[in-house]
């Protein structure tokens, strides 16, 4: 079902304007001469081929402006009562109103929509059959009406439910996420705090031992004190050299390419959007500090992605590149087939992306081409 909704998306624009086209060709063959009424009708649908195709181009988010619905629905009404052409595309408005997210404004035009649909087929019928095959038509025609409608309440309230679930994992997943750099920075902290204590003794025994030298007299005293001196100061540095391997061995598990496929399938596993990954094996050489921003952005970037845009499918590329004026830098690239929009509002998490990579002598733009998908470039000297 839900490939069949991905594909409905993708061909709509299409069909949509195949019928209108259809429509115009229609309504030149059914005049056997070319009427003052023909020929405005043609007109009418002319525009509204033309209306709807700068209104699409302009709304890449579905969110259609009230006029558009009540320009589309009248005009074609028109068309389609003195034009004796066929109503699908009046069917096309009604799948349109389904997409508008605000469900009281939603339930205004379907009972606009409705209401239209109603006075037509009472007053096409009235006119053309007897009184009583008329009242079957209508009960006929408002019955398959209803079953249209709710096909489309069907198929838009699994869209709904699906984006809402694909929202709900992408939290849980950004949740998980954070619970690892969670454990990652205790872990760290236990570590430091173990070398706090156990340099911190050693220091306070090797400072007493000293004052205890300067007031003892005698060679043997000395000399054992001085072995217990060199013990703790041993014994320091063994700890010192542990706690810098352990620290050391949970940066040599970061493995760049690893991390980030480990959460591609994460987002594979449950479905929820197909990630595409390249990365330059020179990635690996950089800093763990690098490493860790690059991947952070990579997470914020997904889950940014899926909550605001809702795209099927993302595009990662991470590359060593070098600038014009020679100097090496590491590109991150992401981008997304969701929803644009036209003015970029700066949100907590493209804050947190922007400070993240200036932190690290970066920088980074975020881009929607003509409202279509969403671009996150960043650049980071690399090292």
């Amino acid at each position: 079902m839900n490939k069949l909704i991905s594909l409905w998306i993708l061909v709509k624009p299409k069909i949509r304007y195949l019928f209108l086209m259809y429509t115009a060709f229609l309504l030149y063959t059914n005049s056997k001469i070319i009427s003052t009424r023909s020929s405005i009708l043609i007109l009418l649908d002319a525009f509204l081929i033309i209306y709807t195709f700068i209104t699409l181009n302009k709304n890449h988010d579905k969110q259609y402006s009230n006029s558009f619905f009540i320009i589309s629905i009248c005009i074609y009404s028109l068309i389609w009562i003195f034009g004796h052409c066929d109503n699908i595309y009046y069917f096309i408005l009604l799948d349109d109103l389904f997409d508008i997210k605000n469900s009281k404004r939603r339930n205004i035009f379907l009972i606009f929509h409705a209401s239209i649909f109603a006075f037509i087929i009472c007053f096409k019928s009235l006119s053309e059959e007897s009184f009583s095959n008329s009242i079957n038509d209508i009960a006929f025609l408002f019955l398959i009406y209803a079953l249209i409608i709710i096909t489309y309440f069907s198929i838009h309230k699994l869209r709904w439910d699906r984006d809402k679930l694909k929202i709900l994992n992408s939290n849980l997943i950004e949740y998980s996420f954070k619970e690892k750099e969670f454990l990652i920075s205790n872990e760290r902290n236990r570590i430091s705090q173990e070398l706090h204590d156990s340099i911190g003794h050693s220091l306070m025994a090797l400072s007493m031992n000293v004052r205890y030298l300067k007031a003892i007299k005698g060679t043997q005293k000395m000399d054992k004190e001085l072995d217990d001196i060199d013990d703790l100061v041993k014994e320091s540095i063994d700890t010192l050299r542990n706690t810098v391997y352990n620290l050391r061995k949970l940066d040599e598990n970061l493995c760049f390419n690893e991390q980030v496929k480990n959460i591609i399938n994460k987002f594979n596993e449950l479905d929820i959007v197909k990630i595409n990954f390249d990365c330059d094996k020179s990635i690996e050489n950089t800093s763990v500090h690098i490493k860790n921003v690059l991947l952070t952005t990579i997470k914020e970037g997904i889950t940014n992605g899926l909550k605001h845009g809702n795209p099927n499918e993302i595009n990662i590329s991470v590359e060593s590149i070098t600038s014009n004026k020679n100097v090496p830098l590491i590109k991150l690239l992401i981008t997304n087939n969701g929803t644009g929009c036209k003015n970029i509002i700066k949100s907590h998490g493209l804050n947190g992306i922007t400070e993240r990579i200036e932190s690290v002598n970066g920088s980074v733009t975020f881009k929607s081409p003509n409202g279509k998908g969403f671009i996150i470039e960043a650049l980071i000297k690399g090292n």
